[in-house]
């Protein structure tokens, strides 16, 4: 009886850090294709060549954790807090456009499913 109920835990446990890494994911291909869709857009702006950059390593760090790469889970952390750091400098010194708040919110929750991730090994 005890070993049907871990069971059946461990495979709950199993779905919930898969439903987890996907919605990383799909987060990080979002805000990726985004931030690409804005550097397209603004292509004057000073900001464009950062947006620009910063969409191809969101779209390469989803695309790995959709893979199940750990080394991705890892990047998922690194990658959206320096977005975080760069996108509050803009906000603050260059331009306080009304999307980046709105990206820091989605890189936090981005950060967060990474963290139980890499806390929740499988």
């Amino acid at each position: 009886m005890l070993t049907a109920r871990y069971l059946i835990f461990e495979e709950l446990k199993m779905d919930i850090n898969k439903g987890i890494r996907f919605l990383a994911a799909s987060l990080l291909v979002f805000t990726g294709i985004f931030h690409l869709a804005l550097a397209a857009n603004a292509a004057q702006s000073v900001m464009a060549p950062g947006s620009a950059l910063f969409g191809v390593l969101f779209v390469i760090v989803g695309i790995g954790l959709f893979l199940g790469r750990r080394l991705f889970i890892y990047l998922g952390i690194v990658v959206p807090i320096v977005g975080i750091i760069v996108g509050t400098y803009a906000y603050v010194a260059i331009s306080p456009e009304p999307v980046i708040p709105v990206a820091a919110v989605i890189d936090i929750i981005i950060i967060l499913c990474c963290c139980y991730l890499m806390l929740h090994k499988t």
